[in-house]
């Protein structure tokens, strides 16, 4: 039995409606789905009566339920209380925040949760590219990085502890002036002919391959991709007509009327993480990752 399987079962039962619970844990409905019947699985026991006109908890599902919510209070007023003992009048956290990523969706929420748990914190943020996130991670310049999970491997995840928490489907980033730019939804093979502008693998070697293995998944790489430094230089690139590229749904282009953003029909995941040291005693870390992921 996972978090994320809990996670899911609870916001399932408190909305008895699939669709409205996986929009609210930012993951596609089918993700939810699987790891609610992999919890089944593990119990033996059915939790949710699923028709084609309403969502219902088991008896079990329902006692489930009602004692997972216990369980959830018990455990935040236990790690609330064992850190509060840790914490001094001044106790600091400082987060980089990879470049291009809108924060509103998580940010706002985690801080003002922490300040309510230990008002005295000093919180510091910071936003920088994958590569110059990872060297301020290392050099012990900050003590958390939120980026994106498929840069995770550049990490030596021994050293490094990580938690997952928002998933977004990738968007086609396209000129308003490209014969594509009126279509509704794209798919990868609709891209093959195109200019790929992609995130350098000297910043991000994960970032690269990851879009490169969803074309070649769909027989669809382009002949000519271009490399550059950072997101904000893959958008500049994108404005211009000089390509075209993937990027998650939460990136930031301020409104730019002169790129669209066409959903994509495969539908690429892309998940946001945030990472620290093991190493790193700040007693604030376990309580902004326990804020994070409520």
């Amino acid at each position: 039995m996972t978090s994320s399987q809990i996670q899911c079962f609870m916001t399932a039962a408190e909305h008895l409606n699939f669709s409205k619970a996986a929009l609210e844990l930012f993951m596609a409905q089918s993700s939810l789905s699987k790891n609610i019947l992999n919890l089944e699985i593990e119990l033996g026991i059915k939790l949710f009566i699923r028709t084609k006109k309403y969502v219902r908890l088991t008896p079990s599902g329902a006692i489930l339920y009602e004692e997972f919510k216990k369980l959830i209070k018990q455990y935040d007023a236990a790690i609330t209380k064992a850190l509060k003992v840790n914490l001094d009048n001044e106790s600091t956290i400082r987060i980089g925040i990879v470049e291009a990523q809108k924060t509103d969706i998580f940010l706002p929420k985690a801080v003002a949760n922490l300040k309510k748990l230990h008002s005295p914190i000093n919180i510091q943020l910071t936003r920088a590219n994958f590569k110059e996130l990872r060297e301020l991670l290392f050099e012990n310049a900050i003590d958390i990085a939120i980026t994106f999970e498929f840069d995770l491997n550049e990490f030596e995840l021994p050293i490094f502890e990580f938690s997952n928490f928002l998933d977004f489907s990738g968007e086609c980033f396209i000129s308003a002036l490209h014969p594509l730019a009126d279509k509704e939804a794209l798919s990868i093979k609709d891209l093959k002919h195109e200019t790929l502008i992609a995130i350098s693998p000297e910043v991000s070697r994960g970032g690269y391959d990851k879009l490169i293995r969803e074309f070649e998944i769909h027989n669809a790489l382009p002949a000519n991709i271009q490399t550059v430094d950072s997101v904000e230089n893959i958008i500049l690139l994108v404005e211009s007509g000089l390509g075209i590229s993937i990027l998650d749904r939460n990136c930031i282009i301020h409104d730019k009327p002169t790129i669209k953003r066409i959903p994509i029909k495969d539908d690429p995941k892309i998940a946001l993480a945030a990472v620290w040291k093991k190493s790193n005693v700040n007693p604030v870390i376990p309580m902004f990752i326990n804020t994070l992921n409520h």
